[in-house]
């Protein structure tokens, strides 16, 4: 049956309304407490509200809290009023407190919430609850923008702006009402694992917007725009063999991986620290007699990651000039998060996005931290910690000094997001990509 032109075309402007996008793995089931992943933190950040938020510039803004004021060694936070769960149900303190305690207690929680959350006290109050914490106060309110609060009972349930309906490799999102407006009706996610795949859609139109594959020369077609944004995250190698291995990773990274081996979406990294953060470029300090290259070196990786492959391989050539045999070896990508967790590895490679601040680096160096694979420690750190009350102490330079003696990771590349959108669709880019700010997608915008 033939349709009018009129209802086609009526047809294609209203499916054009709804943001057209891929995820690169299946995120599971929405679980604000367990859920983990990039793209599990995106359904989250869609469908549910976190305490605080950040703006595109990082800074910690309003979002599930009104506000929140200092008290003793922690935070009063005053909880919105205007706040609805999808059946219509105030968003409450106890919400908020059953959503905190319940991935403190549980040991499938996400690893980088749990580290979050360490030490933190939570106690309710009437309109809100209160939040102590043995950290630097400021870093604890950008870090609960990462958590988003589920409704008591039900860790699948979030008062976002968004609602979720999934499908066979489909995940479709509708707005609802919220106290951000949501200016757009929705997103299409569909499951598109292959970078080049991801490209074909593009081209042709089908995808709104998409990130590329890490290739030099490509330009956006007729309708799309290019959009690259700095960013936080890094492929980080850990190695639980020691220092040596880093070494001479340390020097293979610069020499093996030309600035445009992977286009504009990523470069050889330098120094040990994200540099984004504010961190200048050190060198892991050699001391004593230097270690001469062993191996071979088995180097885990998240099977199918085409990029890390690619860079693992032109690593291994460079390492043959030395007399070290590196063997890549693809891990099933939950495998690997496993072996990382348990220190099941000699060498592995994984990719991290730290917080906009430089707190996110404590990571590797507290006991529990999230990347602290390596089982990392040193007598001094407590006592260099407890002096860094602001991003901008002096004192992050002694604590890097620390880390540079006996650094258990090596970042390898650098990634700045280079994202092709769809011309009429208005995003706001940010640092920390284009979802997890806030407003974030409830602020983008069609135009004809």
């Amino acid at each position: 049956m033939r349709l009018p032109a009129l209802f086609l075309a009526v047809s294609l402007a209203l499916s054009a309304q709804v943001v057209q996008e891929s995820f690169a793995v299946d995120p599971g089931p929405l679980d604000f407490i367990r859920g983990d992943g990039q793209e599990q933190i995106i359904l989250q950040m869609l469908t549910g509200d976190a305490l605080t938020g950040m703006d595109a510039n990082g800074r910690p803004v309003p979002r599930l809290a009104t506000g929140w004021r200092k008290t003793g060694s922690g935070w009063s936070f005053t909880l919105r009023k205007d706040a609805r769960f999808p059946d219509g149900t105030e968003v409450t303190p106890k919400d908020a407190a059953w959503t905190l305690r319940e991935i403190q207690r549980c040991p499938q929680a996400s690893l980088a919430k749990r580290s979050y959350l360490a030490g933190v006290r939570v106690e309710t109050e009437k309109d809100g609850l209160w939040l102590g914490t043995p950290k630097a106060l400021p870093r604890l309110l950008v870090e609960l923008a990462r958590i988003p609060i589920a409704k008591e009972g039900h860790p699948g349930v979030g008062s976002g702006p968004f609602s979720l309906e999934t499908g066979p490799d489909e995940w479709r999102l509708k707005a609802r009402p919220h106290f951000l407006c949501p200016r757009i009706p929705g997103f299409r996610f569909r499951l598109i694992p292959d970078s080049q795949a991801i490209l074909q859609n593009l081209r042709k139109g089908w995808l709104s917007l998409g990130t590329l594959p890490p290739r030099p020369g490509l330009s956006p077609p007729e309708g799309y725009r290019e959009i690259r944004q700095p960013t936080h995250a890094q492929l980080l190698l850990f190695s639980r063999l020691g220092p040596a291995p880093l070494q001479c990773f340390e020097k293979w990274r610069g020499e093996a991986i030309p600035q445009d081996f992977f286009g504009p979406q990523a470069r050889p990294s330098r120094g040990l620290w994200p540099e984004t953060l504010g961190f200048a470029p050190v060198a892991i300090r050699r001391e004593g007699k230097p270690e001469g290259p062993r191996g071979p070196w088995e180097v885990d990786y998240a099977a199918g990651d085409e990029l890390v492959q690619r860079l693992l391989l032109a690593l291994r050539e460079r390492a043959k000039r030395d007399g070290v045999e590196l063997l890549p070896r693809p891990v099933e990508p939950a495998l690997l998060v496993q072996r990382l967790e348990r220190g099941e590895f000699g060498l592995a490679c994984a990719l991290n996005l730290f917080e906009p601040h430089p707190w996110s680096v404590l990571d590797y160096l507290e006991p529990q931290g999230a990347l602290n694979f390596c089982g990392w420690s040193h007598p001094d750190f407590r006592k260099v910690l407890e002096t860094l009350e602001r991003g901008d102490s002096p004192d992050w330079g002694r604590l890097q000094e620390l880390w540079s003696r006996h650094p258990g990771a090596l970042p390898l590349l650098d990634f700045q997001s280079v994202v092709w959108v769809d011309r009429r669709l208005q995003v706001t880019p940010s640092p920390l990509g284009l979802y997890l700010c806030t407003p974030g997608p409830s602020a983008w915008s069609w135009t004809p």
